[in-house]
């Protein structure tokens, strides 16, 4: 018998700028987040906010 607890697959995926689309921040697939603001460090550097429900980005 098998007792061991089982752990969903991690999977990780990009934030993506909803400026210029530049990858900002690595999250995995059981994410959870709104609030948090943080600037593009590539061409736009433009500041948003950061929105993750389930694992999956929400674009606003």
């Amino acid at each position: 018998m098998d007792n061991r607890i089982r752990v969903p697959p991690i999977e990780l995926r990009w934030l993506l700028c909803p400026f210029c689309g530049a990858k900002t921040v690595l999250f995995d697939n059981t994410a959870n987040c709104h609030g948090v603001h943080i600037k593009c460090t590539r061409g736009c550097k433009q500041v948003f906010e950061i929105k993750i429900r389930n694992g999956e980005q929400v674009h606003s």
